[in-house]
């Protein structure tokens, strides 16, 4: 597992990811700051040029809630809805899938955390910087933090690392859509 970290780690440093920018309901600009080779956390504060309401849908399969999600401007996926969740997560294929576009700099790796799984074990995952995440089409959140997880597997989970960013929002399950009150 640290061999493929660490190969990651040397792949990714080589490229960089080149996009242009367009204007969407809400972001965040603020940078993350790290000097140390483990990642701390610094959550970037959320500015808002909007007082509107977002809306954006959700589908549901086998209880989750699944939204479109862009990163760093290249690929759009589905990714779990997952307020039980600290943070971002990506498994190692997506992580791959971003280097093989040039969506990263050196500046963009973070280090390592440790995390605990299902099973109690301590696992070591890489942590990187997502430059944007664009919810729905609507929501872009910059320098976004996630880990990484060597499981090819692993489900993609938008956590409260960003969900907390939003002052609120709410599940309609009926209309199924996700509501971010933006003031």
């Amino acid at each position: 597992m640290k061999k493929i970290l660490i190969l990651l780690l040397a792949i990714i440093a080589i490229t960089s990811c080149k996009s242009e920018k367009k204007q969407l309901s809400f972001y965040d600009s603020e940078e993350i700051e790290n000097d140390s080779a483990d990642y701390q956390g610094n959550v970037p504060v959320v500015t808002y040029n909007s007082d509107d309401e977002v809306v954006v849908p959700f589908e549901e399969q086998g209880g989750v809630k699944l939204i479109d999600v862009t990163v760093n401007r290249q690929f759009t996926v589905k990714m779990i809805l997952d307020s039980g969740c600290s943070g971002t997560l990506i498994s190692i294929a997506e992580a791959k899938y971003l280097y093989e576009k040039g969506c990263f700099t050196q500046d963009d790796i973070l280090g390592t955390t440790h995390s605990q799984i299902a099973d109690g074990s301590i696992v070591e995952n890489m942590v990187i910087n997502l430059r944007e995440l664009v919810i729905g089409n609507q929501i872009s959140c910059s320098n976004v933090t996630a880990t990484v997880s060597a499981n090819a597997q692993a489900p993609l989970l938008l956590g409260n690392e960003v969900l907390n960013r939003a002052p609120s929002y709410s599940v309609d399950n009926q209309n199924k859509v996700i509501k971010f009150q933006l003031r």
